[in-house]
């Protein structure tokens, strides 16, 4: 193992054994050099290249959070992070809107790549490693959770937690959330043309494995203006998002095959 691998492992320790994570706060970019052993000027280096990759996030209070979990994930399923991040630029180049790589972690949408646009309506709140709770069923939870078997989900959710998403969010009761949920099909797109709450609307599709899982979804996210010609917007956002799609689980397939 060369040295420069080393001291990165080094820093990747101090964050996971430490526990830097959303539920404690994290820890600054000192106390994770302190405890990885390393000069400050190598540790602050190498934590400047992992925020790059979004490996790691710092907080609006300068915390630093690990976001590992994703990578992980990925190793399963042939899928290359590289071609994702491309995949969210192109987006993003084309439609001058944010574009995102999110996965479901557990019972939370986890974002993995944010690609925003400079000329972009709206800036989100969302960051590389932001967390919410996927009982908001806005289009990236309905997609996701279409993947869940429907007896997982009354086993292992509290079915009366779903809620709508939009300024006007209500409580679904179990009924309803199933409903919803049962209705969506994984292999289409899934949109809110209304928006949520903090006036973004998603497009998302759903990034499959090479056993046909949901690795992770694709999404634009933008302002929920009005448009001139909303069927004709919904299309062009369609049309380049299976573009993307197919960029990406092509090169899996094809991985496959030669395994």
């Amino acid at each position: 193992m060369s040295g420069s691998t080393k001291r990165v492992i080094a820093i990747l320790e101090a964050m996971r054994v430490t526990g830097a994570s959303e539920s404690d706060g994290g820890m600054t970019a000192q106390e994770v050099i302190e405890r990885s052993g390393l000069p400050a000027s190598t540790g602050y280096r190498i934590l400047t290249e992992l925020q790059d990759m979004g490996l790691v996030h710092r907080t609006a209070h300068r915390k630093l959070l690990a976001n590992f979990v994703f990578e992980r994930r990925l190793s399963g399923t042939v899928l290359d992070p590289e071609q994702l991040a491309l995949a969210c630029s192109r987006l993003s180049d084309r439609l001058r809107s944010a574009a995102e790589a999110v996965v479901l972690s557990g019972q939370n949408i986890l974002w993995h790549i944010v690609e925003q646009h400079p000329e972009q309506a709206i800036r989100l709140r969302a960051y590389p490693g932001f967390t919410r709770t996927a009982h908001e069923l806005d289009s990236i939870s309905r997609l996701a959770l279409a993947h869940v078997p429907l007896s997982v989900l009354e086993r292992s959710w509290d079915m009366h937690a779903f809620y709508t998403t939009g300024i006007d969010r209500r409580p679904l009761d179990p009924e309803g959330a199933r409903e919803m949920l049962a209705s969506v099909d994984p292999r289409e797109m899934q949109f809110d043309m209304m928006g949520n709450s903090k006036g973004v609307r998603r497009f998302c599709v759903a990034i499959h494995d090479t056993q046909g899982g949901l690795a992770c979804l694709l999404t634009v996210a933008e302002a929920a203006t009005p448009v001139r010609d909303e069927a004709a917007h919904i299309e062009e956002i369609r049309a380049l998002l299976e573009e993307q799609k197919r960029c990406i689980e092509e090169p899996v397939d094809q991985a496959a095959l030669s395994g």
